[in-house]
């Protein structure tokens, strides 16, 4: 089942177009990613963190506007060894059209060595919990 963030687009997230700016969905993205955070992490002590980004991408179908209700779906498209990939549905909170499609591959990072490592049996159960069916 997928994690759901619902967002209203604020008046300095609109560029001179008046739409919604493209690098703003990413911090929409982001948003969203601190629920599943805090399943992975509950103590979300950032003198222990334990996630790094790898890579990031959006797609964008339709534009958003001020005021606008927006609906950020949060799922796991795959789950490997020391990593996952993320998958963001961005949508019309009242209409359910889609406005933009979101990615990001999560790593399992050690800080103070500087190195990935293989993620938990815990770990794996609850983003197991998050991903999309096969």
């Amino acid at each position: 089942m997928p994690l759901s963030t619902v967002l209203q687009v604020r008046f300095n997230e609109c560029d001179g177009l008046g739409h919604v700016n493209n690098a703003v969905y990413y911090t929409y993205m982001e948003t969203a990613r601190i629920e599943l955070f805090q399943l992975l992490d509950p103590a979300m002590d950032l003198k222990n963190w334990k996630l790094i980004v790898a890579s990031t991408s959006c797609e964008y179908k339709s534009q958003a506007s001020f005021a606008q209700w927006l609906k950020v779906t949060t799922e796991i498209e795959k789950i490997g060894n020391s990593s996952f990939t993320v998958l963001h549905n961005i949508t019309d909170l009242k209409t359910g059209e889609l406005i933009a499609i979101g990615r990001a591959v999560m790593v399992h990072y050690n800080y103070h060595e500087q190195s990935s490592v293989p993620l938990t049996d815990d770990m794996k159960k609850t983003l197991g919990s998050l991903e999309l069916p096969q």
